[in-house]
């Protein structure tokens, strides 16, 4: 899809009864140019007959974050308060997003619902989706504001030393906005939610939409706590040891505390939980099983977008109705793959899996 395909999707999407000419104006084209358009779009399937009626084939929907990552990498020691050597690397980032683009690798038909400012990091962003085939067309759009970005750097051991978020952005995302995408939201086959959204968002769409599976991902201890309302409500709550401690008020002493955490989640109503726990793997739970499985020992490069992968490995498997076990270790495995590139999303996650499956088994 084009970008100018993209752009009347979005106004179609908003009025699906609006004139060629109407389309022309707001765009700035000739109508004859806006019917090419449209014909392109009906003759590669996003439209279906008069009335410009989008298609929708089977999807699911992420509602989360979306920005710009500036991630600066040593390797050498960190010294605070002075100036590090090293190398910076820009990529697309946002924990929603990177579960969306993995996601999409994986062969999903994928919505994300995120928020995106006009500077030069939101074209990227848009442009780096229509490469990839995320569609962003539900996700708000705002004129003179700058898309959020994270800083983040990076440790001698490719693991986060300090991150800085500046997503203020996301305030602006009303009720009013997320009550519009209702019927995108109804017909989804799955919800995954990021915390980066505002609580009230969170809290709107868990409370009218758990009638279908809800997949919440923690982000970061500083925002945990915005889904301390909706936990009842969740078929997955993935979360790290610092979010699960916070989220429950225990503390993780030694590993077997892990399996207390998890039941804490369970009593309020959490169908199933993972706890990510860096190089302690992962520990997975439900009412039926729980376990642990180990990571495999790899040359980690970027442990960034490790998280994000996991969550999307799960989704892909649980989607397809494998075991809450069989789903951790697929989340596993593509976490393991993503650990192994520089960028927070493995562009190749889908043909370098297959082979990381065969070494877990």
């Amino acid at each position: 899809m084009t970008k100018r395909e993209q752009e009347i999707l979005i106004i179609l999407k908003e009025n699906p009864l609006i004139s060629q000419q109407e389309l022309a104006n707001m765009l700035g084209i000739k109508r004859s140019s806006v019917g090419v358009h449209l014909s392109n779009l009906l003759k590669k399937g996003y439209l279906k007959g008069k009335g410009y009626i989008i298609n929708e084939a089977p999807y699911l929907v992420v509602l989360g974050g979306a920005n710009v990552d500036i991630v600066g990498f040593t390797d050498v020691p960190l010294v605070l308060k002075d100036s590090n050597q090293g190398t910076l690397k820009i990529s697309m980032g946002g924990v929603g997003r990177n579960i969306a683009e993995n996601l999409v690798r994986l062969g999903l038909n994928t919505k994300l619902i995120s928020v995106i400012g006009d500077d030069t990091n939101g074209r990227q962003l848009k442009s780096h989706s229509q490469q990839i085939g995320l569609d962003i067309l539900d996700s708000l759009f705002l004129k003179n504001q700058p898309t959020s970005v994270h800083l983040a750097i990076m440790d001698e051991h490719n693991d986060m030393a300090l991150g800085l978020s500046a997503m203020n952005i996301y305030n602006q995302f009303s009720l009013a906005f997320i009550k519009k995408k209702h019927k995108i939201l109804q017909k989804a086959k799955c919800i995954v939610l990021d915390t980066n959204m505002p609580k009230i968002i969170l809290d709107e769409v868990a409370t009218n939409y758990h009638s279908q599976k809800l997949f919440l991902d923690a982000v970061a201890g500083s925002k945990a706590l915005r889904a301390k309302d909706l936990l009842k409500y969740l078929h997955l709550l993935k979360v790290n040891r610092l979010e699960a401690e916070i989220l429950s008020g225990l503390k993780i002493k030694k590993i077997t505390d892990v399996s207390k955490l998890a039941n804490y989640f369970h009593k309020i109503g959490v169908k199933n939980v993972c706890i990510t726990l860096g190089s302690d793997g992962a520990f997975y739970s439900n009412a039926k099983i729980k376990g642990f499985i180990k990571p495999q020992k790899i040359s980690i490069i970027n442990a960034n977008g490790a998280g994000d992968a996991f969550m999307a490995g799960f989704i892909f498997y649980d989607l397809q109705n494998k075991s809450l076990k069989e789903s951790a270790t697929f989340g596993m495995a593509c976490a393991a793959v993503t650990l192994e590139h520089e960028d927070n999303v493995h562009p190749e996650l889908q043909q370098k899996i297959n082979t990381q499956i065969k070494i877990l088994k």
